[in-house]
Parts: C-alpha cells; structure tokens; sequence
C-alpha cells in the first residue's frame, strides 16, 4: 500500500453504512497508531455541518466525522448505524428538532455526550440541554476555538469516564478518588444548576458534608490573574482544610467557587468569613490580581448550593462602581435602583447613528465617567443603563435594515456576556467596543453622510420630533451656533426651524388621532409636547381645530 492510502469506512460493527453519511478514515487510525474519538453532526444546513467538520480539521489526530444527519430522526437512525463516541447537534431542525430530540438520545443513549449548538440563547432550549446532560451549549455563531474547546472538553471526559471506570473497581484508593471527582462535579452541577436533584456524598473526604448543616458560598472573581499558583493549597495551609470545598468554574477561568461548611451551632460565623476573606485578599496581592468575593446568606443544605450561588452574583453585581481593588460583597435584599439619566445621551446615540467613531470613543469614556460620579451607583445600575442604551442601538440599527424583529429587546448573548462581567473596567471595555462596532456597522449607511447641511437637520427631525428638541441642541449636533441654524434654515425652507418642527409633530398627531384610540394627552406626549394646552394650541392655530374636533371628524 502507498503511504497515503486512505480507508473509506463503509462497515462498522458489521453494519453497512448509507453512503451519504460515510467519511474517510485517517490511515493512522486505520493502522491502530492512534485512537480517533468518532462523531457525528445533525444540523438541517449543510454549510454549518462543513463549517463544523471543517472548523474540527485541527483535531484530526484526536477526533473524525464519521457521518451527517439534516433532522433528529435521520441523526437517530446515524447513531444506531455508527455509534458515535459523541454527536454535535443543532437544536433548531425540520422534522424532528432539538427539544424532541435530546429526551430520546437521554433515554435510549445515556452514555453518549452531547455538544449543543443553537442560534438562540432560549431558556427553553438551555433547560432541555441540561435536563439532557449536554457536555456544552454553544451559541452561534461559534469560532473554531470555541467548538475545539467543547471537543477537546467531551473528549477529556470521555477519557476520563473510561479510566474512573476501568480503576472504581480494582483499588480502594482509585475509587475514592473517583468519588471524589464526582461529588466534585455534581457539587458544580448544583452550584450552577445543572443538578435538579439532591444526593449523598460519596467519597470518604467529603463525608462530612453528610452531616453539616450549614454552608456559605463564595464566589471568587479574579482579575488580571495570569496563572494560579495554589490557591486551594494556600487556604488549607492556613487554617482550612477541613470543611472547605475549592471549585473551579468549569468554564469561566476568572470564578472559583468555595463552599465554607459551618459545624452545626457555630458561633463563629462572621469571624470566620472575615478571616477567610482576608487570607484571600493576601494571596491576592501577593500575585498582583484583583478580587472580588461575593458572599451568600447561610444555608442548611447543598440543594440550596444554587440559590446561594445567585446571592453571590446579586452581591457582585451590588458593588459600588468606585471599587478599585479587592471587595467583599455579602449578599442583601435589592433596593431600589439608583435613577441615571445621562445628559448626553441623545448626542451619544446621535453620533453613533452618524459614524463618528472618535466622538463615540471620547463620549464612552464620558459616560463612564458620569457612573462615577453618580452617588450610590452600582454595577448592576451601570450594566442596566448600558442595556437600556444598548436596546435604543438595535432600534437605530433596525430603522437602517428594515427589521423590526426583537425591538426593544436586549440580545441575549450579550446579556449572558455581561452576566460573567464584575468590574466596572471590564464592562466599560466590552460596551466600548460594542458602541464602536455599531458605530462602524452604521457609517456607510448614514443618512447624515450627505452634503447639505439644512437636509440633514430636516432628516433628524423627522426621525426625532418626539424628543425634547431645542433649536441649541440640534445645533450642537451639526457643530454651529443656533444663529447660524435659524438663518440657513429659513433661506433654504423659507420657514423657521421651530415651525418646521411643529409641522412635523402635528402631522404625526394628526396621524395618531385618525388611526389609533389614544387620548389627546397621549398623542401629545407621543409626538414630543409634555404640555397638553401647548399641544392643543399649536394644534389649533395649524389646523384650525382642537385636537378633540379633529379626531371627532374623522371618526
């Protein structure tokens, strides 16, 4: 045979394989020099099955497609014709889609690990993935460091499940090391929700869990941290080896999570925390990383580990937008959210809209600086007033592309971004980026890219006549002075700037008085007036009526 002899796969256990699910086998694997871990992928587009396969090339050593379904039926007949080591599936397909398809490879597959791939961060969809045991949920689009990641993931614990149980049954030793792990894991499974339900420790070094009726959570998170040289091991050193439990994050290198159980009528509780939360802050500065701990109330039992893992988020999210180093935050009741309301605002949105991409670098730096200085700000305040300015984004983005799907509403993916984020900094430089990225987006499609400079006014009015308009700020936007304004408008129109703005609120109310049941007052404040006698005033003098006879002749 030649050296690069390639060996289609058209048997597998005996069974011949449909051709249009078959793919080559590497010769190596062929050989028996290598294991390849074999999977397939069930998507309805053919260009996102070959953009996975493609993106997974750099893991031909280590993992090979071995077949292709367009739906969950055709995936489930693939599998019982290949029996894949894994399978990638989409949740959105024809026929058969995910939400039908995870409970039946969840019953009649147990053993085989599921990479979930969706276009949409749904609840419904992340609910089912869990419920199912998926490996990982991955959003589209994906890069191909985020799918090789949740391969290589899938493939260490493949590895890891075959050695656990080729050692539980030989040595004492292996096999509580393997309970270990696994109490290890389902307690990250509580903490983060993917265990629904409770059950008893297992390893002898966690056996004391068994009987501790009391916890406090922790949630570490660590910034600017290259490496971690023994964290775990520092906190045992001193003093807490016992009744603590360390955890990664399985995911997010930034959190550890550390469950402090507290012997039944302890009395100690706050000094404990206070020391725990010092020797962490000492270890921190000893590797020049920043930490921000968010503490839980205390509980009586691990299935309570997710509640209190929400606490710690409420907590980090609560801290003062002031914070510059390490912060300890203990879990409370919610106030009230502290009111921002950013004068500049609507030239921000504004410069954006016109592609200004140094304005808007400078006038982000602006705005987080006003978070600042706004007295009992928090993060959680700062991160719903980015989201508020990030949603009048999508309505300027969707005015530009003709969309009116998902107005009005965050993305989801970046909400869930933003959910992982507890520094003012970090989520400064993530908004900063978004803004500049619409910025960018919006350029070349701007209506302001004209040369007129009266006609770009006009346009901007007739996009934002329902706004507090003044003749000032309006020409501000434009940088002249609001003389200069009122002349060049009324050379070129012939009538005066406020006029033209008048004229265009009263068509848009008398629109709304034809078309909708609103009442007076609301057509008013819809159309920019606070003042419902001005409205009504403004209105007679241009139609010749009140609003109420208007409306009254067309109905």
């Amino acid at each position: 045979m030649g050296k690069d002899t390639v060996f289609p796969l058209t048997v597998w256990k005996g069974k011949a394989l449909k051709s249009r699910y078959v793919f080559p086998y590497f010769q190596a694997a062929v050989r028996g020099r290598v294991k390849l871990y074999r999977y397939i992928v069930i998507d309805d587009e053919s260009l996102i099955r070959k953009g996975t396969i493609k993106k997974l090339k750099a893991l031909s050593d280590l993992a090979v497609c071995c077949g292709e379904a367009v739906n969950g039926q055709e995936g489930i007949e693939l599998i019982k014709e290949t029996h894949p080591d894994f399978a990638i599936l989409d949740m959105y397909m024809p026929v058969m889609d995910g939400m039908e398809l995870l409970p039946y490879l969840s019953e009649h597959f147990p053993d085989l690990p599921l990479i979930v791939v969706s276009g949409y961060q749904n609840f419904d969809y992340m609910r089912q993935a869990i419920t199912s045991k998926a490996v990982d949920y991955i959003l589209k689009p994906f890069s191909a460091k985020e799918i090789q990641k949740a391969v290589l993931s899938t493939i260490d614990a493949l590895k890891t499940k075959e050695h656990l149980r080729s050692q539980i049954s030989s040595v004492q030793e292996d096999r509580e090391r393997a309970y270990y792990d696994l109490d290890r894991n389902f307690l990250k499974g509580q903490i983060l929700g993917y265990e629904s339900d409770s059950q008893s420790i297992l390893s002898e070094r966690l056996k004391f869990i068994n009987n501790t009726h009391q916890f406090i959570l922790f949630t570490l998170y660590l910034m600017n941290l290259s490496a971690e040289p023994g964290l775990e091991e520092w906190l045992k050193e001193n003093g807490f080896s016992e009744f603590m439990v360390y955890l990664p994050h399985p995911s997010l290198e930034q959190f550890r999570f550390i469950i402090l159980f507290l012997p039944e009528g302890s009395r100690q509780k706050d000094a404990n925390i206070e020391q725990f939360s010092e020797l962490i802050w000492l270890w921190g500065s000893r590797q020049a990383c920043s930490i921000r701990i968010g503490i839980s109330e205390c509980h009586e039992n691990i299935s309570r580990l997710n509640r209190a893992f929400w606490e710690t988020t409420e907590a980090l999210d609560k801290q003062p937008v002031t914070v510059m180093g390490h912060e300890c935050c203990f879990y409370q009741e919610s106030g009230e959210p502290v009111s921002l309301s950013w004068p500049l605002q609507e030239e921000f949105l504004f410069r954006i809209e016109s592609g200004e991409s140094d304005k808007v670098c400078l006038m982000s730096e602006e705005l987080f600086d006003y978070y600042k200085g706004v007295p009992g700000c928090t993060l959680k305040d700062v991160k719903q007033n980015c989201e508020h300015l990030s949603v009048q984004c999508q309505f300027v983005l969707n005015h530009y592309l003709n969309q009116k799907d998902d107005a009005g509403k965050p993305s989801h993916n970046m909400h869930a971004i933003i959910n992982t984020l507890y520094s003012l900094e970090e989520v400064k430089k993530y908004y900063q980026q978004f803004f500049l990225n619409l910025t960018a987006m919006l350029r070349p499609k701007s209506v302001y890219a004209g040369n007129d400079l009266i006609d770009k006014i006009k346009i901007y009015v007739d996009n934002n006549y329902q706004k507090d308009l003044t003749r000032d700020f309006v020409a501000s936007l434009f940088y002249i002075n609001s003389s200069y304004l009122s002349q060049a408008f009324k050379k070129k129109t012939g009538e005066k700037f406020i006029d033209y703005l008048n004229h265009t609120r009263i068509e848009k109310a008398k629109e709304l008085l034809g078309t909708t049941n609103l009442k007076v007052y609301q057509v008013s404040k819809t159309v920019g007036y606070e003042n419902p006698k001005y409205f009504f005033r403004v209105f007679k003098k241009k139609t010749g009526m009140t609003p109420e006879r208007y409306q009254n002749t067309l109905r």
